[in-house]
């Protein structure tokens, strides 16, 4: 592997760590591990170079489809490993998923049959395509020639010129003060909206609170009042019970007595058989159980409380309860629950009622949020012209000619969740020809050519910042170029390989290349073959020096292995090896 790996800076992105592939196509089983920096991905044509694209996709949620399973086989299996760090939206994607991320690693998984049906997996879990889909946007970027990009989005364009202006924690502001005044603003509209319906509530609520406040229920007080009621309005049987039992207990002829009587005699002929002693005792403690009870029967007999008024009053105060119990469509004992809840309720909708409070709060997060937009906006307007600068530069190394970009601001009618104006690029491919949005006038070769020069020029205008800033070019996904170097001669084929060995020195970049000029800048170099001596099937193998020197030489010189071929590729490799600094 030529260039020195020690010259990259620690990567703060998610990188592709290693693929495996099983029964894809012309792929029966094929392992292939990915390492930092620049890796160029090379072959001849038909060799599979787009097939590993493929199963990469697949992995990442793509469209499953029951003819890439291999021909003879039951199902094909695609499993996608990639590192990140906490800092990474990878990262937080997983939390929210409730997923772990200590060990810093996700593992993607797809299994299709051959009759169509698909499972996906995220570190083993069960999971859709769509979740695949939904994490694949952090983990990989593809800039492809007849790929309908991202980049054609204006959210895309938009996302692009806020890195270059190292505005995302701003960008995350407006988001979140957006979110916010809609949330006010829903709040004021729903009362003014609800404002009869609400004051009905509230009326039919005071009435009914109104009389709750009168009578006042306590929480325990109808078990209370019931209780009660009970034992007053029998207080003369239980009284009469209780002094029959008294006199049945004591007195002359009565149980006691007749229990001492006959303790008494048991005792005598004990002497006989101590074994009787035990029927003694028994009869003295049921005496003594006896004896305590003929004392509180006594005592509640003269203290049985006859209380007619009392028992009126008991009487009344439980009818008023159930009364307003039934008119509340409620139970008497959950009335001191109930007026809780509408006190509760009377609360909220007074709250709900005041319009100038919610007025001023709505205001208030108007102010907030047009206060972010504006802080945004004087970002974006200062990065802009800045950033289509650095583009505009670099576009004639890379066969654009005279091409020019041109980021435009243009107010929104309202300040939106992504600020107060539209952010998008415009482009023309000569100065005669007026500007045009981008997605209506870039062709696929322009496109991913433009791609590149957008993304490198972010890395110049992370110079920019002050050290302590986030990173700007540093973040992002893995980038996959595939074939970007289409349709261009040998100059231009270096200059896009220095670009994208720039772009390789804070994340991971891998090429899909036919230039010789492009894949000697590479830190990693992968050939792909294809292997027709029993059935199809396609190979990656990792190129050591030696044979990086043939496959480069053979990208030079197609066929033909020279000596001439072979010195030129190696001086090719040496010019073209990263250098520190």
């Amino acid at each position: 592997m030529d260039g020195d790996a020690g010259v990259h800076e620690p990567l703060i992105v998610a990188m592709l760590r290693q693929l495996s592939i099983r029964n894809f196509v012309l792929i029966d089983r094929l392992d292939i591990e990915f390492g930092p920096g620049l890796t160029a991905l090379t072959g001849e044509t038909g060799a599979g170079k787009s097939i590993v694209l493929d199963a990469l996709g697949l992995a990442l949620g793509a469209r499953a489809d029951p003819s890439a399973v291999r021909a003879g086989e039951r199902q094909a299996e695609i499993t996608a490993e990639f590192d990140f760090v906490p800092e990474d939206p990878v990262a937080g994607w997983l939390r929210a998923q409730g997923e772990a991320t200590d060990d810093g690693s996700v593992i993607l998984r797809r299994v299709v049959d051959a009759g169509g049906r698909s499972r996906a997996q995220i570190n083993g879990r069960p999971a859709t395509a769509g979740e695949l889909r939904e994490l694949g946007r952090h983990l990989l970027e593809l800039h492809a020639q007849h790929e309908q990009q991202a980049l054609l989005e204006t959210s895309a364009q938009r996302a692009l010129v806020d890195r270059a202006a190292n505005s995302l924690p701003l960008v995350e502001q407006v988001r979140e003060a957006h979110a916010a005044w809609r949330e006010a603003r829903q709040r004021l509209d729903r009362a003014r909206a609800e404002h009869e319906a609400i004051e009905r509530e509230r009326r039919a609520i005071e009435s009914d609170l109104e009389s709750l406040r009168r009578l006042a229920p306590g929480a325990e007080e109808w078990s209370s009042l019931t209780a009660e009621q009970a034992r007053l309005s029998h207080a003369r049987e239980l009284a009469e019970s209780a002094a029959n039992a008294h006199a049945a207990l004591g007195g002359d002829e009565a149980l006691i007595e007749q229990l001492d009587v006959l303790g008494a005699r048991l005792r005598q002929v004990a002497r006989f058989d101590e074994r009787l002693l035990e029927g003694c005792a028994r009869i003295d403690t049921a005496r003594a159980e006896l004896a305590e009870a003929e004392q509180f029967l006594r005592h509640y007999a003269s203290r049985i409380d006859l209380d007619p008024d009392r028992l009126a009053e008991v009487d009344a105060r439980m009818s008023a309860l159930f009364t307003l119990a039934r008119r509340l469509k409620t139970r008497p004992e959950a009335l001191a629950e109930h007026w809780q809840m509408l006190e509760a309720r009377a609360g909220e909708l007074a709250a709900a009622q005041d319009v100038a409070r919610l007025e001023a709060a709505c205001e208030e997060a108007r102010r907030v949020l047009a206060s972010a937009a504006a802080r945004l906006s004087e970002r974006r307007a200062a990065a802009a012209p800045a950033y289509a600068e650095r583009v505009n530069r670099d576009l004639d190394a890379l066969a654009l000619g005279s091409a020019e970009i041109e980021v435009r601001l243009e107010p929104e009618p309202h300040i939106a969740a992504h600020g107060a104006e539209r952010v998008e690029i415009f482009f023309r491919s000569h100065p005669a020809l007026p500007f045009a949005p981008l997605a209506k006038v870039a062709s696929g070769g322009e496109l991913a050519r433009l791609s590149l020069a957008l993304l490198v020029a972010l890395g110049e205008s992370s110079a920019h910042v002050s050290p302590s800033a986030p990173a700007a070019a540093g973040s992002g996904p893995v980038l996959i170029f595939d074939e970007v170097d289409v349709g261009v001669g040998g100059k231009v084929a270096a200059q896009v390989g220095r670009r994208l060995q720039q772009l390789a020195s804070a994340r991971q970049v891998i090429a899909v290349t036919h230039m010789p000029q492009v894949a000697a800048h590479a830190d990693q170099h992968l050939l792909v073959t294809r292997d027709n001596a029993t059935s199809p099937s396609t190979r990656v193998h990792l190129l050591d020096e030696a044979a990086r020197v043939e496959e480069v030489a053979r990208m030079l010189g197609g066929h033909e292995h020279t000596e001439a071929t072979r010195r030129l590729a190696s001086d090719l490799l040496r010019t073209s090896a990263r250098r520190a600094g």
